[in-house]
C-alpha cells in the first residue's frame, strides 16, 4: 500500500508542474532553470577561452546534470503507471507504452548521449547539439507547447501539401533563372542547384543580396518570384495561426460543456474532475484559472429575485 501510495505522490508530483503542490512547483522551477543552464553551458562550451579555463566545472555540470535527468526519468517510467490514459492490463505494457511517447523519448534523448560517449566515440560538436535537445524537456512544463504539437499533428497532411508547392516553385523558379542567367552568370548560376540558393532566399524575402540576376530578363522574372513568394511561403505559417486559434476556441468550449454538464446536479465527482483536468492540461490552463471560470459559471447560472419593496434584482447565494 505505502508503495502504491508514493507511486501516486510521484506521479502527481512530476505531472501536475506548476499546477502542483509546493513541492511540485519547486521541482519543476528546479528542472526548467537546469535545462536552461545547459543550453547556456553548451553555447559557452563553443567559445574556446572560456571552454579551455572552465573545461572541468563545465564536465562536472553535466555530470550532475545528466544524473538528475535520469533519476527524473527514470521516476517518470515507474510511476507511468498512474496515468489514465496507459491503461493497460499490466505495468509493463503501460511502461513500454509510456516509453515510446514523444516526451518519454525526449526524456531518454537527453541522457542517452552521454552514456554512448563512453561506448561509441561521438564528435563533440554533434555531442553538443545532441545536448541541446534537452531544451525540448520544457514542453513537460509549458502545456501550452503540447497544444501547438497537437495543432501541428492535426495539420500535418496541409502543411505537408503546402511545403510541396513550395518546393515545386523553389525548384522551378531555380531552373528558370538558370537557364536566364547562366551565360551571363556562368560562377554564380553554374547549376540549377546552385540556382536554388538563389530561389529559396528570393521565395522568402529575406534577399540577401549576394546573388542577384543581372539581365533585364532576369530582373523581370524575379519580380513575379518574389511576390509569388510573399503569399506562397508565408501560407504555412497562416495556416496554424489560424488552426491554432479554432482549436483552442474548441477546446475552451469543450471545457465550458463539461463544466456545464458536471455542475448540472451541484457537484462534481472525481470522474468528471479528471476529464475537466484532462482538458485543462491539454490547453495549458492552470487551477487557478480553472477555478476563475467555474466560479464565472455558477454566477452566471444564479437565480435573480425581485425585491418586493423596491422592485430591484436580487442575486441568490449559491450556498442557498
Amino acid at each position: 500500500m505505502n508503495s502504491i501510495i508514493n507511486k501516486q505522490k510521484t506521479f502527481k508530483v512530476l505531472e501536475d508542474g506548476f499546477d502542483g503542490s509546493s513541492l511540485s512547483k519547486i521541482l519543476s522551477s528546479f528542472i526548467v532553470l537546469l535545462i536552461i543552464a545547459n543550453v547556456v553551458a553548451v553555447v559557452l562550451e563553443s567559445y574556446a577561452p572560456i571552454s579551455q579555463r572552465y573545461h572541468l566545472e563545465l564536465y562536472y555540470f553535466n555530470i550532475f546534470s545528466v544524473v538528475i535527468f535520469t533519476v527524473e526519468y527514470f521516476a517518470r517510467l515507474w510511476a507511468c503507471t498512474e496515468h489514465q490514459d496507459l491503461d493497460e492490463s499490466t505495468p509493463t505494457r503501460s511502461r513500454i507504452k509510456y516509453f515510446f511517447t514523444p516526451v518519454a523519448l525526449v526524456d531518454l534523448v537527453a541522457i542517452v548521449p552521454f552514456y554512448l560517449a563512453f561506448i561509441i566515440p561521438i564528435d563533440l560538436r554533434y555531442l553538443r547539439m545532441l545536448r541541446m535537445l534537452r531544451l525540448l524537456k520544457l514542453t513537460h512544463y509549458f502545456k501550452g507547447l503540447k497544444l501547438f504539437g497537437d495543432v501541428l499533428k492535426k495539420e500535418l497532411p496541409s502543411i505537408g501539401a503546402a511545403v510541396f508547392i513550395v518546393s515545386v516553385l523553389v525548384i522551378l523558379s531555380a531552373s528558370v533563372m538558370y537557364s536566364v542567367e547562366h551565360n551571363v552568370q556562368p560562377d554564380v548560376f553554374g547549376s540549377i542547384p546552385d540556382a536554388i540558393w538563389w530561389s529559396v532566399v528570393t521565395m522568402t524575402t529575406v534577399g540577401y543580396g549576394d546573388v542577384v540576376p543581372v539581365t533585364f530578363l532576369g530582373k523581370f522574372i524575379s519580380i513575379f518570384i518574389m511576390l509569388l513568394g510573399v503569399g506562397i511561403v508565408a501560407l504555412p505559417a497562416a495556416m496554424l495561426a489560424a488552426k491554432f486559434g479554432d482549436e483552442l476556441r474548441v477546446r475552451r468550449q469543450h471545457l465550458e460543456k463539461e463544466i456545464a454538464t458536471a455542475l448540472d446536479d451541484g457537484v462534481i465527482t472525481s470522474s468528471e474532475k479528471q476529464s475537466i483536468d484532462k482538458i485543462c492540461s491539454s490547453m495549458g490552463v492552470s487551477g487557478s484559472e480553472l477555478e476563475q471560470i467555474i466560479s464565472n459559471y455558477k454566477a452566471q447560472k444564479l437565480p435573480i429575485l425581485k425585491c418586493d419593496n423596491c422592485g430591484s434584482d436580487i442575486i441568490t447565494s449559491d450556498k442557498n
